[in-house]
């Protein structure tokens, strides 16, 4: 009676342990999209000229064209009406700005 009482109890633990990650996996929630790698015709909270400039200064960022990166975030931030693109454009001027005094 005990050996059978524990082989279902060692069966149960083993179903739970092997269904487990399976139920976390459906609940992972993605993070939100970067805007500068939205879609064009994808529906944005920001302003067009605000992604625009945005996109703009990380493609200079990733050419290693720092100057001109940091004018494109500037005009982002300039033309920003959402709080979340202001920080984000101030981030990334930031660190625009971080480089040009580095290579320098």
């Amino acid at each position: 009676m005990k050996r059978h009482f524990f082989h279902t109890l060692g069966a149960a633990l083993l179903a739970a342990a092997l269904l487990a990650p399976a139920g976390c996996a459906l609940r992972r929630q993605e993070p939100p999209p970067d805007p500068a790698l939205l879609p064009a015709n994808a529906a944005a909270p920001y302003h067009e000229a605000a992604l625009m400039h945005f996109k703009e200064g990380r493609e200079f960022m990733s050419q290693g064209r720092y100057e001109l990166a940091r004018e494109s975030f500037l005009l982002a931030l300039a033309a920003a009406d959402n709080g979340d693109m202001r920080v984000l454009a101030t981030r990334e001027l930031e660190t625009a700005d971080r480089m040009i005094r580095s290579v320098r």
